[in-house]
């Protein structure tokens, strides 16, 4: 018999219907979040460019005059103000990054829909037979749910989900290919499932993109200012790498100056459990640590907290090309 404890904890259906109302009403939350901040960004970026056209304007308009002005009055530059350049290319990124964040609340959604619409048709997986490996894994993305039993006698329940790339999945089912402690098996819905004696991983396909990554979002702002950038791991860690020579190749971003980016030791959550403003520590081309730039301010959006680290990058490196 069940504990009361174990009871408390079991995942009846009214606590996985609340669970899952709980999580569509945040995915809602998000979007609308979200869409404010990318239709706020879209109205700072037309208005600054309009200020730096007006600006241009005027400065054209009076050289064209010049004779008419007395000639000590100083000539008007023909570039927009360094101070407004500036405002106009942080705005820009933060648009990038606020659209790459939509984006993925956007995917993250339609993953939930699609994945409780299956969850309610009540669908049972066909019998199941030995899969082939990497070649097995054929959809676009895969929800993966890691099932376990609660208590002794309890059902196989999910406890926690993830929602990966083909290219994650091929990875994933190619590793416990090769492992010794797990079964790899498909049934005729093209479902995965990787079997041990302690848990299963089930791997529901599906036809809609998976969601960004937090990176993703930071990477679209790099990207505005020209900064090419990949993605790096080592022993669990994640981080972005960004060569400070943006004519440097990501290749051997290591070889020169370089800034290593994370979020509490990641990069490559979903865009939304994107949780700590990012972290930009610089390194010399042995790998030494050089300093770390500052961070956004505390609370700041993804969106908001990329734009900045990415205009923080730029001003570094343009002291550092300068020297």
């Amino acid at each position: 018999m069940s504990s009361p404890s174990e009871l408390a904890t079991m995942a009846t259906k009214p606590r996985r219907d609340a669970q899952r109302a709980a999580e569509k009403q945040r995915l809602i939350d998000l979007r609308t979040r979200i869409s404010a901040e990318l239709a706020t960004t879209r109205a700072t970026v037309n208005t600054l460019r309009s200020k730096a056209d007006s600006e241009q304007r005027e400065a054209a308009e009076q050289r064209a005059l010049r004779m008419l002005y007395p000639q000590t009055s100083p000539l008007p530059p023909s570039e927009v103000s360094a101070d407004l350049a500036e405002a106009i290319a942080l705005a820009s990124a933060h648009g990038a990054a606020a659209r790459a964040a939509y984006e993925s609340a956007e995917l993250e959604y339609a993953w939930f829909r699609r994945h409780t619409a299956t969850q309610r048709a009540g669908r049972k997986p066909g019998a199941a037979e030995m899969a082939h490996g990497r070649r097995d894994v054929v959809a676009p993305g895969y929800v993966v749910s890691q099932l376990r039993r609660r208590g002794a006698d309890s059902p196989m329940a999910a406890i926690d989900t993830w929602t990966v790339s083909k290219t994650r999945a091929r990875s994933l089912i190619g590793a416990w290919m090769r492992s010794e402690t797990g079964w790899v098996l498909r049934d005729d819905d093209e479902r995965l499932f990787v079997a041990t004696p302690k848990m299963v991983l089930e791997f529901l396909p599906t036809d809609v993109a998976p969601p960004h990554t937090e990176g993703d979002v930071l990477r679209a702002a790099l990207e505005s200012y020209a900064f090419p950038s990949f993605l790096d791991h080592e022993g669990g860690c994640t981080w972005i790498v960004v060569p400070l020579d943006p004519q440097r190749s990501v290749d051997d971003a290591y070889q020169g100056a370089h800034v290593r980016i994370s979020s509490g030791e990641r990069a490559d959550r979903v865009a939304s459990q994107h949780d700590e403003v990012w972290g930009a520590s610089v390194y010399d081309a042995d790998a030494g640590y050089v300093t770390t730039l500052d961070p956004a301010p505390a609370g700041s959006s993804l969106a908001e907290d990329s734009a900045i680290c990415a205009s923080r990058i730029a001003t570094y490196a343009d002291r550092l090309l300068s020297r």
